[in-house]
């Protein structure tokens, strides 16, 4: 086992053994703002939004009666701001002049003396102006998720645009590799595939809602070329953010090239075994090759080893080669959440 490995303990394994939920959960003002979007002053949906308003108030001030509470209009004030919010002034304006009409008519006691009916007018009062300034804040609510609704699709369609022009811009570097490179095709084909897992890679900042994967979907990610059978992924369900996983797509592809090349994926039986451990904020990751042909130290690291160190410091972590005569083999370890 890796020197990495021998610092985490068992007990860190079973208590991180399971997902970790480091995602967002589904952002519900995205799904506010789109239905704010939807529902126009003065349309259809904005009335039945109002009238639900209107009701689902009613239906507590009706049972708030029973507890004989001098609260006329505590109920209707979420539904003011509901309706506001969800429909516009006009609706939450309706809501507003209906509930005070209820009130009046069904829930406000007899006045006998001039007195009570002075103190009925003030309720009516505060009550509108209260009101208005609840309608005021829901408008300016409704505002500003209206506003942040159309800067995220404008995002949106700026990265699927970015995303297009990579695509296009991929496919032009790869004719002019390979014709700068007609007499060797092995490098241009190495040369194409570092630039393609990179722009895969930044296909994980740029998507429109970029997705968290797995330290296990990142690896099957970069074995597909070479066949899922030929790896063995051994380790916890660890989800990884875009920006970490960016640098370990393009280190993974580094590793399993240099296999496929040179090392145990370039023989019929030969396997990969990655092993990993999670304690803290810290993941240690074991590589181990087996089954290719026998391996000398080599005198130098070449570009690849360089790349696989420059990700591994990208993600404030080391990285240990081994190179023994039965197979390739390193260590890796590096924070979770990339600074």
């Amino acid at each position: 086992m890796a020197y990495a490995f021998k610092q985490l303990s068992a007990s860190a394994v079973d208590a991180n053994g399971g997902v970790r939920d480091r995602g967002q959960e589904i952002d519900l003002l995205d799904r506010l703002a789109t239905r704010i979007t939807q529902a126009k002053p003065f349309s259809i949906e904005a009335v039945v939004v109002a009238l639900v308003c209107l009701g689902a108030g009613t239906v507590l001030r009706l049972l708030s009666s029973w507890t004989s509470t001098d609260f006329l209009f505590a109920t209707y004030f979420p539904a003011i701001l509901a309706a506001g919010l969800l429909a516009g002034i006009p609706a939450a304006a309706g809501v507003t002049i209906a509930s005070a009409l209820i009130v009046r008519i069904f829930f406000a006691p007899v006045m006998h003396s001039a007195s009570q009916m002075h103190r009925e007018y003030v309720d009516f009062a505060m009550y509108l102006i209260s009101a208005a300034l609840t309608i005021s804040f829901a408008h300016y609510c409704r505002v500003v998720l209206m506003r942040l609704h159309e800067r995220n699709y404008t995002n949106e369609v700026l990265a699927r645009e970015l995303q297009h022009r990579s695509k296009n811009t991929c496919a032009v570097l790869e004719v002019i590799i390979r014709k700068s490179l007609a007499g060797d095709q092995d490098l241009a084909t190495k040369v194409f595939g570092r630039i393609k897992a990179m722009m895969d890679a930044n296909e994980q900042l740029t998507a429109p809602r970029p997705h968290l994967l797995t330290l296990r979907q990142v690896l099957q990610q970069a074995f597909a070329p070479y066949g899922e059978d030929r790896l063995e992924a051994v380790g916890p369900e660890i989800l990884i953010e875009p920006e970490t996983a960016r640098h370990l797509i393009l280190l993974f592809h580094e590793l399993v090239t240099n296999a496929a090349k040179y090392g145990s994926l370039s023989q019929l039986n030969g396997r990969v075994s990655v092993n990993w451990l999670e304690c803290d904020d810290m993941i240690a990751v074991s590589w181990t090759e087996s089954g290719g042909p026998a391996i000398d130290l080599p005198q130098r690291l070449g570009f690849g080893s360089q790349l696989v160190s420059a990700c591994v410091k990208a993600l404030a972590g080391s990285v240990q080669h081994h190179f023994a005569p039965d197979g390739f083999s390193c260590s890796i370890t590096f924070k979770v959440h990339a600074k």
